[in-house]
């Protein structure tokens, strides 16, 4: 399994959390990307807002070089679960030839290997900012680990 580095991962948290609370008061996914610029710095994308349950993100500028998408998964609904990936965020990664990082509203911060399809979690609950709705437990018991075949099950289930 693929780790991504460390100063990646901070980055990333640090981007999402202001983003968090704007998806928790709007009820809107928000997506974007991390990459490098032309000159090889570490730089993130403006964030898109989408709707309840999907966000497309603008094409990167010229120059940019995406290493991973990233989205929110929106605001707690107890009747959608969205404490882990989905299988078109695994899928939609693998085609573009990225990773992916998805921030719940429980707070968890997923890694998605894009090549490998797989996610696993980077940290748990109240890792980022959780929606003050959030009720943990209303998606079952969440794995740390899933491949696609993983959440196709779940998706199935739920």
């Amino acid at each position: 399994m693929r780790v991504p580095p460390e100063a990646q991962i901070a980055a990333v948290k640090k981007r999402f959390a202001p983003i968090q609370l704007l998806s928790f008061a709007v009820g809107f996914e928000y997506c974007g990307y991390l990459g490098r610029s032309a000159q090889g710095e570490m730089i993130f994308t403006e964030m898109a807002r989408g709707d309840w349950d999907g966000c497309t993100p603008p094409s990167p500028p010229d120059g940019f070089t995406p290493l991973a998408s990233l989205h929110t998964h929106g605001a707690y609904d107890p009747f959608v679960p969205a404490e882990f990936p989905t299988v078109l965020d695994i899928e939609a990664d693998n085609a573009e030839g990225v990773d992916g990082y998805v921030a719940t509203p429980g707070g968890r911060l997923w890694f998605i290997d894009g090549a490998a399809m797989i996610a696993y979690q980077i940290c748990g609950l109240g890792c980022l900012p959780q929606d003050p709705d959030f009720r943990p437990g209303d998606d079952g018991i969440i794995s740390s680990f899933y491949t696609v075949s993983d959440l196709e099950a779940l998706e199935l289930f739920h």
